[in-house]
């Protein structure tokens, strides 16, 4: 079985995908104390905020064309690279044409959004060849090629800590925010115009408009979705930037980068997960689907309490006390992104299905329950209930998109059973960390008594 499982490609890609995104959150890990030594917490709150805009601006700005993409693979089976070159032609003119709209109105925007105009224009470049990759890996990821994909990411990855450290002390000694952000950009920005040729070289083909219909009837309806995403899991640094301060937006932003561990593996699995799950929905074996997705949420489950429990000392070892006060949400920020996990179960169902328009109602409802919670309670309760409000709205995202598919699209997969047992291991999971929080003896004991536990469970259920 262990042979067997070590030959399917799923394995393999899951395995690389998260040996991958480990490693290059590991060297942000690793790298961590120097950063947050090197830039005040304003600095940091800044870098973070201009994260925020760029994960808008390359949703928006290029239609979210590389959502067809994966799914394209399966309806353009002969022609996939003219398929995907074409789609990019088109999500670049989208971008200029955006781009040069907000040239246009530089004062504006860069008052808006509350970013020096030097800012603006790294933000426009940086979102574009951000989008060119997305649009890269999302065609590798189809196709297996993971090596690939890990051999991007590892090199963004490196050279952007180290041009980030080397602007930082060396250039700009005054302005250490753009240095760090410069630093990042950069390989990304490079690394894009490659695969920008590479994809143009092997398509050879830009204007297709059966293409292009195909890939606005999935993407466009997404963007909403997308956008709302964004907005769920971003909106409240950004308001905390603007109505509290950039210093606490910066300790916010760096305890949710702890969280971000627990988010790293979901993606890495759930994009080995995703292309498996569309070959069983097309052979219609759901309890195949059913069984896996078991060993994915249990898996999962285990990881999350492991780094649950270590994740104060992580923190400790990770910055000095400037950060510390973030200690408080990161439990909050840890079930948030479990909800995640579940939520994702249902809506890869609805991504099969090509039900966009509807991915984008159940996301949009989450979302505004975020922005509204967070315009109401933040300025009275401060930067702590933000990450309350983020566990609120993703328990209702989760619970949109679980009404959409089971009562609309009228598809039972999974099941309420399977996620009550899911919502069963985060809550009491979650609780019992939040009891012995401060107590590193207790968590260590915890965890022992509850690896025994479950051992002795698997030996009698096996």
């Amino acid at each position: 079985m262990v042979k067997e499982l070590l030959k399917s490609k799923v394995v393999k890609a899951g395995t690389w995908y998260t040996l991958t995104n480990f490693f290059t959150i590991g060297i942000s890990f690793l790298t961590l104390p120097i950063f947050t030594r090197l830039l005040s917490t304003e600095d940091y709150g800044i870098t973070s905020v201009y994260s925020s805009y760029l994960n808008i601006f390359v949703i928006v700005f290029s239609l979210d064309v590389v959502a067809s993409i994966q799914r394209g693979k399966f309806d353009f089976k002969d022609n996939y690279n003219q398929f995907v070159s074409s789609v990019l032609f088109l999500g670049t003119i989208s971008f200029i044409i955006f781009s040069l709209l907000i040239l246009a109105f530089q004062s504006f925007f860069s008052k808006m959004l509350d970013l020096e105009p030097i800012l603006l224009y790294v933000l426009l470049i940086n979102a574009f060849f951000a989008f060119v990759q997305n649009l890269v890996l999302a065609k590798f990821r189809v196709e297996y090629n993971y090596k690939k994909i890990s051999l991007i990411q590892i090199a963004n990855s490196l050279i952007g800590v180290i041009l980030s450290i080397i602007l930082i002390t060396r250039f700009f000694t005054n302005t250490k925010y753009l240095g760090r952000i410069l630093g990042s950009s950069l390989p990304v920005i490079i690394s894009g115009f490659i695969l920008l040729l590479y994809i143009f070289t092997q398509g050879k083909e830009i204007i297709n408009k059966i293409y292009w219909k195909y890939a606005l009837i999935i993407s466009v309806p997404l963007i909403l979705h997308n956008l709302a995403g964004i907005i769920n899991a971003q909106f409240d640094r950004i308001f905390i930037n603007k109505y509290i301060g950039s210093s606490e937006a910066g300790i916010y932003s760096f305890a949710y980068n702890v969280g971000m561990i627990i988010d790293v593996l979901w993606a890495s699995t759930n994009q080995a997960w995703v292309p498996w799950f569309y070959e069983r929905m097309d052979a219609n074996n759901y309890s195949a689907i059913r069984k896996r997705a078991k060993n994915f949420r249990d898996f999962f489950t285990l990881a999350y309490i492991l780094i649950l429990f270590v994740s104060p000392e992580i923190i400790k070892v990770m910055a000095d006390k400037r950060y510390w006060d973030g200690l408080v949400i990161v439990p909050y920020i840890f079930m948030a992104y479990y909800f995640n996990l579940m939520y994702s179960f249902e809506v890869n169902v609805e991504f099969y299905t090509r039900k966009t328009h509807l991915i984008s109602i159940g996301t949009i409802l989450g979302a505004v329950i975020n922005v509204v919670l967070n315009i109401v309670l933040i300025p009275k309760y401060g930067y702590v209930i933000a990450a309350v409000t983020t566990v609120i709205s993703n328990f209702f995202l989760f619970v949109f998109h679980f009404i959409i598919v089971n009562y609309l699209l009228r598809i039972r997969i999974f099941g309420i059973r399977f996620h009550l047992v899911s919502l069963s291991y985060v809550v009491i999971a979650t609780t019992v960390f939040m009891v012995f929080q401060n107590y590193l003896l207790m968590r260590i004991s915890v965890l022992v008594l509850g690896t025994i536990c479950l051992y002795s469970v698997y030996k009698r259920t096996k």
